[in-house]
């Protein structure tokens, strides 16, 4: 994971923090992985890439304070398993959620464990099946 990310974990923080607090400037929490970007770089910057958003959404899961995603606009794809792997996912009127792979022929089954654990089997699969 990023520094600033692993720098959560370490005893030497300067001060004690009671939350992290994910959220975005623009108009989307996080719209996943580029996926045209991906589809040309080699592979392996694509395991790079899959490795670092792996890393990190297990990181969420060490910090020892609460994780709270607030989403506005879309959390799709990685950006929705972001928020699903939160402790607590405070959504503005805004926000939308969605894993939409399946319309390109992607079955996202990385975000399918969060999103399970989050709005149940059913949920997420209604999700991971229509792209909605």
């Amino acid at each position: 994971p990023r520094p600033c990310l692993q720098s959560l974990l370490s005893p030497s923080i300067n001060r004690p923090c009671r939350a992290v607090v994910l959220q975005a400037h623009g108009p989307a929490f996080c719209s996943g992985h580029d996926l045209k970007e991906l589809s040309s770089s080699s592979p392996s910057v694509q395991a790079h890439t899959f490795s670092l958003c792996s890393a990190t959404m297990l990181l969420l899961e060490k910090i020892p304070q609460p994780v709270v995603a607030a989403v506005h606009g879309v959390a799709t794809a990685a950006g929705c398993q972001l928020a699903a792997a939160s402790d607590v996912v405070v959504a503005g009127g805004s926000a939308r959620f969605a894993v939409p792979g399946v319309a390109i022929g992607l079955f996202c089954s990385t975000p399918a464990v969060a999103l399970v654990r989050c709005v149940g089997r059913k949920a997420a699969m209604e999700m991971l099946l229509t792209g909605r």
